[in-house]
C-alpha cells in the first residue's frame, strides 16, 4: 500500500510540473503572439510609409522634370531672342551705313524706308 501512496503522490507531482510547464508554454505562446501582431503592426506601418514616400517622390520628380523641361523652353526662346536681336541690328546697322553712303536722294529714301 505504501508504494500504492507513493505512486499516487510521484503522480501528483508529475501532474503539477505539467501544469506548470503547460501553463509557461502557454504563457509564452501568448507573448510569442503578442510580439508577431505587433511586429506584423510595424511592418505594415512601414510599407504604408515606404509607400507614401515613393509616391511623394515621383511627385517630385515628375514636378522635377516639367520644370527642367520649362527652363529648356525658356532658354531656348531667350536664344531665339538674342538671334534674332543680333539679326536686327545687323540690319540696323547695314542700313544705317547705306543712308550715310547713299550716293543720291532717292537710294538714302529707299534705306529711310527699310530702316522705318
Amino acid at each position: 500500500m505504501a508504494s500504492f501512496e507513493k505512486s499516487v503522490l510521484k503522480l501528483k507531482q508529475r501532474k503539477q510540473d505539467v501544469s506548470k510547464l503547460r501553463l509557461k508554454a502557454e504563457k509564452q505562446l501568448k507573448k510569442s503572439r503578442s510580439i508577431e501582431r505587433r511586429s506584423s503592426s510595424g511592418l505594415n506601418s512601414l510599407d504604408k510609409k515606404i509607400e507614401s514616400e515613393r509616391e511623394a517622390s515621383s511627385d517630385v520628380s515628375g514636378i522635377l522634370i516639367q520644370k527642367t523641361s520649362q527652363l529648356e523652353s525658356i532658354q531656348r526662346l531667350v536664344t531665339a531672342a538674342e538671334e534674332r536681336l543680333n539679326r536686327e541690328k545687323e540690319i540696323l546697322a547695314d542700313t544705317e551705313q547705306e543712308i550715310e553712303y547713299a550716293e543720291n536722294h532717292e537710294e538714302k529714301q529707299h534705306a529711310e524706308a527699310r530702316w522705318n
